[in-house]
C-alpha cells in the first residue's frame, strides 16, 4: 500500500496547496510583525518562513520523485509543482529586500 502523497492526482495540487498556505502565514507574519513591532527579527523571521516554504516544493520539483512511475497525471503533476516553485521564488522574493511596514 502507498502512501497518500504517492498519488498522483494528490501531488498534482500539493505544490499550490504549500504556496498558498506559504502565502497565508508570510502575510501574517508580515503584519503581526508590524503591528507588534518584532524589530531586527521581523526580517528574518519572514526569510525563515520563505525557506520553509521552498524546502518541500523544491523536493516536490526533483525529477528524481517520478522514478519508477510514467504517465500524463504524474508529468503534470512534476510540471505543476515546478511551477510553485518558481510562483514560491518569484513572489515571496520581496520578503528579503523590501521594505516591511510604512
Amino acid at each position: 500500500m502507498s502512501s497518500i502523497i504517492e498519488m498522483p492526482l494528490v501531488r498534482l495540487v500539493a505544490g499550490f496547496v504549500i504556496w498558498s498556505i506559504g502565502f497565508v502565514v508570510l502575510y501574517a507574519a508580515q503584519a503581526l510583525g508590524c503591528a507588534y513591532g518584532w524589530g531586527d527579527w521581523h526580517r528574518p523571521a519572514l526569510i525563515a518562513v520563505y525557506a520553509a516554504v521552498l524546502v518541500p516544493l523544491t523536493w516536490m520539483s526533483l525529477p528524481g520523485r517520478n522514478e519508477g512511475r510514467s504517465g500524463a497525471l504524474f508529468a503534470a503533476a512534476l510540471w505543476a509543482n515546478r511551477s510553485a516553485l518558481l510562483a514560491a521564488l518569484l513572489v515571496f522574493m520581496p520578503v528579503t529586500f523590501a521594505s516591511l511596514c510604512s
